[in-house]
């Protein structure tokens, strides 16, 4: 044992900074399911976790030790530090479904239940220790740990928290397996404290001699540590005075102290952990060895590792104190350090660490790039705590700085507070454009995205369109250097702009610019197993997924099936995260394999595909799309009513967002194909009349409905018309070349029937589609059969060989046709019902014209003047 001057506080080494303490472990070691050790600050349960850990490690049980801080602020970063700690050593039998799960983590649905069925997979007895829970909502913690408990036989818990074990507690805990650990156990005994004075002080203490003040851990500590120091006792009152941290600096500088001792520490708690890199860049060389060491001796904190290796991580209480006497100094002194810290926490992947400080040292500058560099994490993983973060500033600091208030916007969105978002996106909106051009070109660029996503949210999708020009233009605009910086981002927010250029059927533009995106690719890897296996980042290459996602569904949805069936091998060979694939970065991903499923018959696995997915229905712009995919299932699958009632309850009033040109064109066409297969034609008439005149897709389904009601000229009319779009939707071609078949083969027409035949099958050669010929009965195949090359007639013969003897859409009645009287007969009838005044208004007799009514009403299938108007209303006969 060390002794003589300046060295007499290093005289004594504490296992773990702390006398054993066997009454207490032993409480542990009685194997109870969940263990709840609830005492004040200074009472010694990180101290007891840490003793009881290495217990359990000496005996082949793994410990998974975790707390809450600036890095884990809520439950579902606590669960995925638990899988993540899990993975590491090797716990769960089920490597690659962990690893898989671990990846995508901050998009899956239900986190607990996911960590709860790896968990019951665990391959050893495993205790999870979680302290500082008093951050957190306690029952809610609670909770979660008896469901985790419930799921993992091999599982035991331990929590620690300041709160007192409260009625509402115990009532959550009473039909468990639990243990509680409250104040009265965690203090010491006389004989504890006197041991921890004498051990700190180097001294002996009589009996008796220390009060029940030392009862409490951390004043134990303290004491020991003034008599150390000082040479003298210390009023210990005055720890209920002044506090018991501010007490323990009052007596910790003594003469054995360096100078610059109460300095390094009022510094370096700011970090939520001390490595040697942050000391040193904070102004101690070497890191600061000397210092830390001595802060372990004084049983300051204590080491723990971490991502980036062993880190020091002080007393919460004694950080607090340390902290709130650096915030009392002038802020042009506290500046500069909070900004050190702020960008070494940014480079370690710590956040929300790096934007508090950054906030804090009140240089929103920093604040800003910070946060346009992490606000996909942030957005992710710690909405709640961003949102009281930029909310305590003065709102002129938003205004002033349009970045910070974009980024709150962007996570009042994901907490599903769109119009308090949309009102920080319109803010923003206007100061940028009050700014030069000579602007920084990544702050243009990020905050040119965020109002292309912020108009398209608020339905404004022309404007996102235009505003996803100038996006492209300025990332066009920016050097090497600039787009370095923006790597992290790029790609998810050219994604951003692929999906404005969908909502306007802005296909090609949108294919462009996605590709772009996915030339951008993260790949950063934060942390290596031992068998060489590598963990990213939630977000790694996430822009690059959402790009290729977004590319596929495009695709896909313009019917380039043999374009989308690449994208999706680039995405499997990508191995993205499987939690990725079913939120919303993936809709369209989604989207893409239900269509080539739908091309392949397949309607039970496109089922499957849109149900993972239909979850989002009412929180996404991309509605429209996947209600069309939804409803083309069933009306494929022969259940047109299912089809027509999922189309109007989704476009009941209030259900979703508003809906864009193309969305509204698609849900049209949709529409208007489920009437067909209920056999309305006049109903699909008026849906599709709601469509532009020169819209291909409406003169598509008109043809459709022609050759449907065998008014075989106007299907052939109308089919050459749609045939002569310059950048056809493929799918939509293929149905048109269909029905010019059918329809030329009906009129005699036999090498055009061929040639469109011909062309409609080189197509779903190509795209390796059978889903146009699945809207037409095979009696009108087998009519164009007979008309075909050999090579067609063996396409055809396999599509029939697998397909369904049904057809969704039924031969409906040919057309009503009414000759000029019998018109001229319901015009009239408009304006009055008396047989004479019509023969007056039509110059004949009387007679001819009951005649000329009764055979329009037979034609109408209508027995009075109310139901024959209507009809011919329906069918568009009263247009002049």
């Amino acid at each position: 044992m060390e002794q003589g001057p300046g060295r007499r506080a290093r005289g004594a080494r504490l296992p773990l900074h702390m006398l054993d303490r066997p009454r207490l472990t032993e409480v542990f070691d009685r194997g109870h399911a969940l263990t709840v050790v609830s005492g004040p600050a200074g009472g010694g349960k990180s101290v007891l976790l840490s003793q009881w850990a290495a217990v359990q490690d000496s005996r082949g049980i793994a410990s998974v030790r975790l707390g809450f801080d600036e890095n884990m602020t809520n439950e579902h970063l606590m669960l995925r530090e638990i899988l993540a700690q899990l993975v590491v050593q090797d716990l769960i039998a089920d490597r690659s479904g962990a690893r898989s799960t671990l990846r995508g983590f901050d998009s899956v649905r239900d986190p607990a239940y996911e960590l709860g069925r790896l968990l019951g997979d665990l391959s050893r007895d495993c205790v999870i220790m979680i302290d500082n829970a008093e951050r957190v909502d306690e029952t809610s913690l609670l909770r979660r740990a008896l469901d985790l408990l419930d799921a993992a036989p091999l599982l035991r818990i331990v929590v620690a928290t300041r709160r007192s074990t409260v009625t509402r507690t115990l009532q959550i805990l009473v039909s468990a397996d639990v243990c509680v650990i409250g104040p009265a156990q965690l203090f010491f005994t006389p004989d504890e404290a006197r041991s921890v004075v004498e051990r700190l002080s180097v001294r002996t203490i009589p009996p008796h001699a220390i009060g029940e003040e030392s009862a409490l851990p951390l004043a134990a500590r303290a004491l020991g540590l003034a008599l150390a120091t000082q040479g003298a006792p210390v009023e210990i009152a005055a720890f209920e005075v002044r506090g018991l941290a501010d007490a323990l600096m009052a007596g910790l500088i003594g003469a054995d102290a360096p100078p610059d001792f109460e300095e390094f520490l009022v510094r370096t708690a700011v970090p939520g952990a001390v490595t040697r890199e942050i000391a040193e860049r904070l102004g101690w060389p070497g890191g600061g060895d000397e210092h830390l060491e001595r802060a372990e001796l004084y049983g300051l904190g204590m080491w723990e590792p971490g991502d980036d290796g062993l880190a020091f991580v002080y007393t919460p209480l004694l950080r607090e104190a340390l902290v709130r006497r650096l915030d009392q100094r002038p802020i042009d002194v506290v500046a500069p350090i909070r900004r050190t810290v702020a960008l070494w926490a940014s480079e370690h992947g710590r956040h929300l660490e790096a934007l508090t400080n950054a906030m804090r040292a009140k240089d929103f500058i920093l604040a800003s790039r910070l946060g346009r560099k992490s606000w996909f994490i942030l957005s992710r993983s710690s909405p709640h705590d961003v949102e009281t973060l930029l909310r305590r500033e003065n709102p002129l600091v938003l205004a002033r700085h349009p970045l910070l208030g974009m980024l709150l916007a962007l996570v009042l969105l994901r907490l599903g507070q769109r119009l308090r978002a949309f009102a920080y996106f319109q803010g923003a909106a206007l100061s940028l454009r009050r700014r030069g051009v000579d602007d920084d070109p990544v702050e243009r660029f990020w905050m040119l995205s965020a109002k292309t996503l912020a108009e398209r949210f608020a339905g404004q999708f022309r404007r996102s369109g235009a505003t996803a020009d100038l996006v492209v233009a300025a990332y066009g605009e920016m050097d090497a250097e600039q787009r370095a910086e923006c790597t992290g981002f790029a790609a998810l927010l050219l994604s951003n702009c692929g999906l404005s250029f969908l909502q306007l059927g802005r296909i090609s533009d949108a294919v462009e610019v996605l590709e772009l995106g996915m030339t951008i690719q993260v790949a950063h890897t934060v942390m290596i197993l031992e068998d060489g296996v590598g963990l990213r980042m939630p977000d790694d290459d996430g822009g690059w997924y959402h790009c290729a996602a977004t590319l596929a569904g495009a695709y896909a949805l313009r019917g380039r099936l043999s374009d989308a069936r690449r994208v999706l091998d680039e995405i499997d060979d990508a191995d993205p995260p499987p939690a990725w694939r079913t939120e919303q970065f993936g809709i369209l991903e989604q989207i893409a394999h239900a269509i080539l499923a739908i091309a392949a018959l397949d309607f039970d696995g496109a089922r499957r595909r849109t149900d993972s997915i239909a979850h989002h229905l009412g929180t996404t712009e991309l509605w429209p799309y996947l209600v069309c995919i939804q409803s083309e299932i069933e009306l494929r699958g022969g259940h047109p009513a299912e089809a027509s009632r999922s189309l109007t309850h989704a476009l009941g009033r209030g259900v979703n967002s508003a809906v864009s040109e193309y969305g509204s064109s698609r849900l049209t066409v949709a529409q208007a194909m489920a009437s067909l297969a209920l056999g309305d034609q006049a109903a699909a008439r008026r849906t599709v009349a709601e469509l532009p005149a020169d819209d291909a897709a409406r003169t598509a389904v008109e043809a459709f409905i022609a050759l449907l009601t065998h008014d075989d000229a106007h299907a052939f009319a109308d089919a050459e018309v749609a045939q002569s779009e310059s950048d056809p939707d493929l799918d939509r071609l293929c149905l048109v070349e269909v029905v010019s078949a059918a329809a030329a083969a009906r009129l005699g027409k036999s090498g055009g029937s061929a040639r469109a035949f011909s062309r409609a099958v080189a197509i779903m050669r190509e795209e390796q589609s059978y889903g146009p010929l699945a809207l037409f009965g095979s009696d009108v195949l087998r009519e164009i059969r007979e008309l075909c090359a050999p090579a067609e007639q063996e396409f055809l013969d396999s599509y029939l060989a697998q397909a369904s003897t049904g057809c969704p859409f039924p031969a409906l009645p040919p057309p009503v046709r009414l000759t000029s009287r019998e018109l001229a007969v319901m015009r009239e009838l408009r304006r009055t019902s008396s047989t004479e005044a019509l023969a007056v208004a039509l110059f004949v007799s009387p007679n001819t014209v009951k005649v000329q009514r009764r055979s329009a009403y037979r034609k109408l299938g209508a027995s009075n003047r109310e139901q024959a108007l209507l009809r011919a209303a329906e069918l568009g006969l009263l247009d002049e």
